[in-house]
């Protein structure tokens, strides 16, 4: 069985790649960090609750699986979610959307994935 402190170990190094990104101008790459932050975190919650997690890179459908499972999820914590993941594809593909990263668009994506290491953090919390 794949023990969910393994993805919250790599997820820890893409919030802190996300942090280097920023700080060294790469915005596309902060974002997309920020991102698999979030999913993998997400997913390591999900491994720990139930073993396993849905097959998806959705942010929103992560989610949606933490609050089937009774944990609230506030509807900010959801407009966080559809902001970053479109990042995903986004940052990664020239040309599949916005056009120009810059720092205000890295800080904001920072600013997401630390909201969601929070409810992150507080769902294992719960859990310890």
């Amino acid at each position: 069985m794949v023990d969910y402190r393994e993805w919250l170990e790599k997820a820890r190094v893409f919030l802190d790649e996300a942090r280097d990104d920023l700080e060294r101008g790469r915005y596309w790459l902060a974002c997309f960090h920020a991102q698999q932050f979030a999913e993998l975190a997400l997913k390591a919650v999900l491994l720990k609750l139930v073993g396993s997690y849905p097959f998806t890179q959705s942010l929103t459908e992560l989610l949606e699986a933490l609050e089937g499972l009774g944990y609230e999820v506030g509807e900010d914590v959801y407009t966080i979610a559809e902001a970053l993941e479109k990042h995903y594809t986004r940052a990664r593909y020239p040309g599949a959307g916005l056009a120009v990263y810059n720092r205000r668009t890295g800080e904001r994506c920072l600013r997401h994935a630390e909201r969601i290491r929070e409810l992150v953090e507080e769902v294992l919390k719960g859990e310890a």
